[in-house]
């Protein structure tokens, strides 16, 4: 490596630590404001809060360090130009792409580094921290149930609705199932005042079936007991549904084979599982735009408050426009990929031609 090039990388990396430094500080400061009133509502020992609080640090770097990049490659560009160091680079025979090209690098490696968080580290520590504010804080259990009345449930070929379950004698109460052939003709509707766990299976209780017969009318049938056709255990109703930010890529990958398998409507987490692989490529997106106006511009033309109010106005436009293409994407109203790879496939043309222009 260069000799100009390590001394970029290491102007870079100092102001992309004190950057990512004050970013957490800041979100700390945020969850700080936020939690108090559990401190208050709970007393727990202090050295639990501090521990909550530190677990949640992985999961800000989701956030803080692509606008820690943007800034650290901005800023430090910034202050070698207004010391006219771009300026003797140039004149030395470094043409502009080369001296933004140690920014680049390193926003890429980021950007895998920020990858393999995402499938690690950032996982964990949105799931433990969630584990320590609801049970070691709140005292709540350690499984967030479904509601105790108006669960439903459907698969490929019914709809179940419950009114009640009672978990800890595993029975349920007006249970009342539809069920339809792969024609998608009508089979059965089902009631039954109680249904039972027992020997692996469920036993409806107080039963009343509509059917039709051969004739195509509709006949009801009464039964004081049958085995019932739900097949979902007690102990998977305890199972509670992990947020997509707590999942992996193959976690959340199982959760969307299991949810069509079921014959529900997987677009939300399909969604999810693109913008894990899609959004890590925001710390390159952001590398590559801070590169062209402290390279391109002279170093009399606005300075570092320039630049700073540059790359706040380039980050906050980017997560506009992710958390709208998302929102989108959720709503079902744009395919899965699209809604994850929006803001790249706009701003990452923007920073290329930028980029390009700069050079030239």
């Amino acid at each position: 490596m260069k000799v100009v090039d390590r001394y970029i990388i290491t102007e870079l990396l100092k102001v992309f630590v004190i950057c990512l430094t004050g970013f957490i500080f800041v979100f700390l400061l945020v969850e700080l404001t936020d939690k108090i009133k559990y401190y208050f509502q709970y007393n727990p020992p202090g050295m639990l809060m501090l521990k909550y609080f530190l677990v949640k640090i992985p999961g800000y770097l989701f956030f803080a360090v692509p606008m820690s990049i943007l800034l650290g490659g901005m800023l430090s560009l910034s202050m070698l130009a207004k010391n006219s160091e771009l300026i003797a680079m140039q004149a030395g025979g470094i043409d502009p792409l080369n001296i933004g090209k140690p920014v680049i690098i390193v926003s890429a490696m980021a950007s895998v580094l920020m990858f393999i968080a995402n499938e690690s580290v950032i996982p964990w520590s949105n799931r433990y921290s969630e584990y320590i504010q609801n049970v070691q804080i709140a005292g709540k259990t350690e499984k967030t149930f479904f509601q105790s009345d108006q669960i439903w449930l459907r698969s490929i070929d019914s709809i179940t609705r419950i009114q009640k379950f009672d978990r800890p004698n595993k029975t349920l109460e007006k249970v009342s199932v539809v069920r339809w052939d792969s024609n998608y003709e009508f089979v059965d509707r089902l009631f039954a005042d109680k249904a039972k766990w027992w020997q692996n299976h469920w036993v409806f209780y107080g039963v009343n079936r509509i059917l039709k017969d051969r004739e195509g009318r509709y006949v009801v049938e009464s039964s004081p007991s049958m085995i019932g056709t739900l097949k979902k255990s007690p102990e998977e109703f305890d199972q509670t549904e992990m947020p997509a930010k707590e999942m992996n890529l193959g976690q959340l990958g199982s959760h969307i084979d299991r949810l069509i398998a079921e014959g529900q409507n997987p677009t939300r987490f399909l969604v999810d599982w693109h913008d894990k692989i899609a959004f890590p490529m925001v710390c390159l997106i952001m590398g590559v735009l801070s590169v062209p106006f402290p390279v391109g511009a002279g170093p009399r033309r606005g300075g570092l408050a320039l630049g700073l109010g540059l790359s706040l106005v380039i980050a906050f436009s980017y997560w506009i426009a992710h958390s709208m293409f998302l929102a989108l994407g959720h709503g079902g109203y744009l395919t899965p990929i699209i809604a994850a790879w929006g803001a790249n496939l706009v701003f990452g043309p923007i920073a290329a031609m930028l980029l390009l222009k700069a050079c030239n």
